[in-house]
């Protein structure tokens, strides 16, 4: 009579798929991104365009300029930072969040504008960046309590439109930040 076969030992447990728009590991078998929406059905959302786009988050002194000549005067006590070394921050998500952390509970947006030039004039969820069909980005403001202008603009974009965006178009946000976006 022979033994029979030793029971195999349980195989290691294979390395979660990740999200190709974000790099988010694929939770289970869940058909959308955690991360990003990605759909990993249908596969929507993947750079197959090529087209790749980077926001630049820059401390703006002439912004900051036009903002203080046009702000209250208890505000006249606010000074820009005089360094601070310009972000480079590839647009690999499907919805990039704008806004500063918070400190009660951690939650950070995707260009966070808590660390580094701390500009007080952003909101914790200030303005998105939407990738389009197209691969194209548009901008829209949640509503922020200071608002969102767009190339040195007086008036702020409305709250809750998509405010469709070009290569080298200047979002300026809070009290000296402006962000550029470049198609790659």
């Amino acid at each position: 009579m022979s033994a029979a076969p030793a029971p195999s030992a349980p195989s290691a447990p294979s390395a979660a798929e990740l999200c190709p728009d974000c790099g988010s590991p694929r939770a289970d078998l869940a058909r959308f991104c955690e991360g990003c929406r990605y759909d990993f059905v249908t596969r929507a959302g993947t750079l197959t365009s090529g087209t790749t786009w980077t926001a630049t988050v820059h401390v703006d002194h002439d912004y900051f300029t036009r903002v203080m000549a046009r702000s209250e005067p208890e505000d006249q006590g606010l000074y820009v930072p005089t360094y601070s070394p310009d972000l480079h921050i590839p647009l690999t998500r499907n919805v990039i969040t704008i806004g500063r952390r918070r400190r009660s509970t951690g939650e950070a947006p995707f260009i966070d504008l808590d660390s580094g030039s701390e500009d007080p004039g952003v909101s914790h969820e200030h303005a998105l960046l939407v990738r389009q069909p197209d691969f194209t980005w548009s901008l829209i403001d949640k509503g922020s309590t200071n608002g969102t202008t767009m190339n040195g603009a007086e008036d702020s974009v409305p709250p809750y439109v998509p405010v469709p965006l070009k290569d080298g178009d200047r979002v300026h946000v809070g009290l000296w930040t402006t962000i550029t976006v470049h198609r790659d």
